[in-house]
């Protein structure tokens, strides 16, 4: 049986539509395809990794599983390589620049992809953006605190947003705002704290109005929460 997964890569897992066929790309050791497939979720995926080390161990993690004829371990750069059929990206553990710069690398790989699976810790706004700009919308997002770091987990569907996402959608996430729950709140609590620490610092008009701005934005989504409650 495979190993258990994080609490991260749990509800990443649970995101993933039965018997989607899924790309993990920056598979790491491989647990998340594994234990898809031993869960009987999915049947088959693709495990990719881009540089020779990790991708010798992610073969051999693959290969003592027993699960080598269904999963495809693919030494490759992003998702330039991506086996006919995948029609689920999963891009977990890296930032959302990252993320940002591989689906952007080959858009025509894009193509045939329903489901993208992000976590970025980092840039959310700019990963919302660049998925809505192309056409994809944001059908869940959860919110996970693990190791002191909280996690978005986005799960995006092609098809645009039936409107362009506003600037706070942007910041906070359209389903967040939509389902709030404390850990979205606690997050939106310590980005105050944060907000409020530099607006300490000796800023120039421009950032100092550009930070209040954000800080008062964040407020407003605690205090409708909060009134909601």
């Amino acid at each position: 049986m495979s190993k258990k997964l994080s609490k991260r890569l749990q509800y990443i897992a649970d995101m993933v539509d039965m018997n989607a066929y899924i790309a993990d790309i920056g598979a790491d050791h491989g647990h998340l395809p594994i234990y898809l497939i031993e869960s009987g979720k999915i049947s088959y995926a693709q495990a990719v990794e881009n540089k020779m080390g990790p991708y010798l161990n992610l073969k051999h993690n693959v290969d003592e599983s027993g699960l080598a004829s269904h999963i495809l371990v693919t030494l490759a750069d992003g998702i330039s390589n991506l086996s006919s059929g995948v029609d689920t990206l999963i891009l977990a553990g890296m930032g959302g620049r990252l993320s940002i710069d591989i689906l952007a690398a080959h858009p025509e790989n894009l193509e045939h992809i329903d489901t993208i699976i992000l976590d970025p810790h980092r840039d959310l706004s700019k990963v919302r953006h660049y998925l809505s700009n192309n056409a994809y919308h944001i059908e869940c997002e959860k919110m996970v605190y693990e190791d002191k770091i909280y996690y978005s987990i986005i799960k995006a569907k092609k098809g645009a947003p039936e409107a362009p996402y506003t600037i706070d959608e942007l910041r906070f996430g359209p389903y967040l705002m939509a389902h709030p729950d404390d850990t979205y709140m606690a997050y939106l609590e310590a980005q105050r704290k944060n907000v409020s620490n530099i607006l300490n610092n000796n800023l120039n008009p421009s950032q100092r109005d550009q930070y209040l701005e954000l800080y008062r934005a964040i407020s407003n989504q605690i205090k409708a929460y909060n009134e909601a409650k």
